[in-house]
């Protein structure tokens, strides 16, 4: 589920590392916004992060990352994101919070500082 229909931030430095551990161009795998922040594109046949190896569109078809070991910090946080008062909190949309610990106030300013540097 969270790997599909994405819409999420990485950074120069991310999509530098993507980039030299993929081979591909970062026009490949991420776009900018209007505000030019980076997000990672989706594979438009089955709608899931262009690094998720999947051959279903379904939401619950499993899949496999395949830069898993270099993969930005907003999918090594996720559920964990912050609301509209800059506080860490779960995802409602994640199916599987209940697998997670309650955020801290480290992992909001963990948050805030990876957003600093979009």
């Amino acid at each position: 589920m969270c790997c599909r229909e994405t819409v999420m931030p990485i950074t120069a430095t991310e999509a530098s590392r993507l980039s030299r551990r993929t081979g591909l161009s970062e026009e490949q795998f991420c776009s900018k916004d209007d505000s030019g922040i980076r997000r990672l594109l989706n594979n438009q046949d089955t709608k899931a992060c262009v690094f998720l190896a999947t051959s279903s569109d379904l939401p619950t078809a499993p899949g496999i990352c395949t830069v898993y070991d270099a993969r930005p910090l907003g999918c090594r946080t996720y559920p964990v994101i912050l609301d509209e008062q800059d506080m860490a909190i779960l995802d409602d949309l994640c199916p599987n919070t209940s697998e997670f610990d309650e955020p801290t106030e480290d992992d909001a300013l963990r948050l805030l500082n990876f957003e600093s540097k979009l």
